[in-house]
């Protein structure tokens, strides 16, 4: 994949949009987890909450691993791919809160799961894992529970199935290697399509909770 290269205030930088769109992803999730916070938080919301600000920090490191690659290279990938596996961590521990028999085990699943990627990053230290890591917490624990919950008549989390539909639609790209173009190549896409994923994401658990209450 050929990525664009300019020269700013003496400094060789790589990727200017996936350096913004990442800004962007960060801007929009400490947003939403400020919209998020400021009301009365369940364990459910509570994860959440941690979700956007970790992926917050994930996008800001990132954001700023692709600009400067040349001076970090793949060292610089770390903050950002460590803050990453902890919010899908956290989105699973979400999942987790919702089956009160089993959600000491179903955490402790996870945090056993974060560690071994963790490891794994740390002897092989390729985007891969992130991506598995991110692929079992998105679609088959958020996912599998959603479809789940909408069998059981909760059709708001159709929100979080949108959300896991539009990670779906990046895949042709990532696995095709398809750019568009040379400003708006396979990266840029996936970026898009999160963007509009933590919106859906926000949406649902904003949905979720007030039904949550109703039910109260």
């Amino acid at each position: 994949m050929t990525k664009i290269s300019f020269d700013l205030w003496g400094l060789q930088l790589l990727e200017p949009m996936g350096f913004l769109l990442n800004m962007v992803m960060c801007l929009l999730s400490m947003f939403l987890y400020f919209r998020l916070k400021d009301e009365e938080i369940s364990d459910f919301k509570k994860y959440w909450i941690n979700f956007y600000w970790l992926f917050a920090l994930s996008t800001f490191f990132g954001g700023f691993s692709h600009l400067m690659f040349n001076y970090f290279g793949m060292m610089g990938k770390i903050p950002g791919w460590l803050a990453g596996v902890l919010a899908i961590s956290s989105i699973e521990m979400a999942v987790a809160t919702q089956y009160e028999g089993r959600q000491n085990t179903l955490k402790n699943l996870v945090r056993a799961k974060a560690v071994i990627i963790l490891l794994l990053l740390s002897i092989n230290l390729q985007f891969t894992w992130v991506m598995i890591h991110t692929a079992i917490g998105l679609l088959f624990i958020l996912g599998a529970s959603s479809i789940h919950q909408v069998r059981m008549g909760a059709s708001h989390y159709y929100l979080f199935l949108y959300s896991i539909g539009l990670m779906i639609l990046t895949l042709p790209f990532r696995l095709g290697g398809i750019d568009l173009h040379l400003w708006f190549n396979r990266d840029d896409v996936s970026h898009v399509f999160m963007i509009l994923s933590l919106i859906l994401f926000y949406k649902g658990v904003k949905h979720r909770e007030l039904v949550f209450k109703e039910a109260i």
